[in-house]
């Protein structure tokens, strides 16, 4: 079915084979005719290869489809998206496609290619216009004190830790639209009221234009960063090809703060001037990726201890929260265990409730 438009811009919600076909259709000839960019976002509860992908949005710059994965199930991609998401040649713009593409394939076997991801684009060009945000970085390069050749250790870089930002923040911060930010601040305020919303139906217009918004607004981010540093086309489509596999290549997902967390990972982007990363044959025992030996140091190595640099931030940050957590506990056991005494009470006032002399029954005090 066609929804009324409730935006700035056209779209399209399709929950039926016959909306599917035409929707399919109009992708395909828009795409066709201009070689034109898609936009790309999925959305469902705990979105992964555990949970539900319920809604999948499609976008050219002139119109968006959303369409309802939950209702249509395999042939949402059976009748040619599937085959449009799997084209190389075919570039769409994702933003942090890694939950998206462990979704599509293990739930659809529906395999991810041809991404752009947007989020990798803004690291890029945060790196080369740094006054653009704020620092970027988990500890300051100023704040870091070694010198010399442990400095030059790539274990003892810990000042290329990169945070990486969400799209919401990115919208503020890059196109400063206040209408698209209450549109996702409104979305986030559903979803988090209510974590089932992406399975109820009919979908709310609050949800119709946050499908929206995340992807018509991938084009204008994409058109504002794309030439930073004359073009980093050929960097950004590396890097993406390594975040599209990232969660989805691996036979297990520990879901914990080491595999999502809110830093780069290690070699995604490859560095200025290259396509290529460092050969990497040791394992980090905590994010299971593997690094090359320099990663990690001899004391980590000895003990088969091993945490590259954004593992070693994580369990940095969870032993701060732990010693506070620790430390509010024994605060509140000691408040616990304070006994008060009133000014001039004795212990055996507090004990009995009333003092000796109060009670002329009681001998216990010699004095009495």
């Amino acid at each position: 079915m066609a929804c009324e438009n409730t935006t700035d811009y056209d779209y399209r919600f399709v929950d039926s084979d016959t909306g599917l076909q035409d929707a399919i259709s109009e992708i395909k000839q828009k795409i066709a005719e201009r070689i034109a960019l898609l936009a790309v976002d999925c959305e469902g509860n705990s979105l992964s290869r555990e949970g539900a992908l319920t809604i999948i949005t499609a976008a050219t710059e002139e119109k968006v489809y959303i369409f309802d994965v939950q209702k249509l199930g395999q042939a949402t991609f059976s009748s040619g998206l599937g085959e449009i998401l799997e084209d190389e040649s075919r570039k769409k713009l994702m933003f942090d496609c890694r939950q998206d593409s462990d979704a599509l394939w293990h739930q659809f076997k529906v395999k991810l290619s041809g991404v752009l991801d947007v989020q990798l684009l803004e690291v890029i060009y945060r790196r080369e216009n740094p006054s653009a945000s704020t620092t970027n970085t988990a500890q300051s390069p100023s704040k870091d004190k070694r010198r010399g050749r442990d400095r030059n250790r790539r274990s003892q870089r810990t000042d290329e830790i990169e945070r990486i930002y969400g799209f919401g923040r990115c919208i503020e911060l890059y196109l400063q639209d206040e209408k698209l930010v209450k549109i996702k601040d409104k979305g986030k305020e559903l979803l988090k009221e209510d974590d089932e919303l992406w399975t109820k139906r009919p979908l709310t217009d609050e949800l119709i234009q946050y499908c929206v918004v995340d992807t018509m607004a991938m084009f204008r981010l994409y058109n504002k960063m794309k030439d930073v540093n004359g073009g980093e086309q050929a960097r950004l489509r590396v890097a993406s090809d390594k975040y599209v596999d990232l969660y989805r290549g691996k036979t297990e997902r520990s879901f914990d703060e080491y595999e999502t967390n809110a830093y780069l990972p290690l070699d995604i982007i490859p560095d200025k001037g290259t396509l290529d990363f460092p050969a990497a044959n040791t394992v980090c025992t905590c994010c299971h990726r593997q690094f090359p030996h320099e990663e990690f140091s001899k004391t980590q190595l000895r003990k088969g201890e091993q945490k590259c640099r954004v593992c070693k931030e994580i369990k940095r940050l969870e032993d701060i929260q732990q010693n506070r957590q620790d430390q509010w506990e024994r605060n509140a056991r000691e408040e616990e265990e304070y006994v008060y005494f009133p000014e001039g009470m004795s212990d055996y006032a507090w004990f009995w409730g009333y003092e000796p002399w109060e009670n002329p029954n009681d001998r216990s005090y010699s004095w009495y």
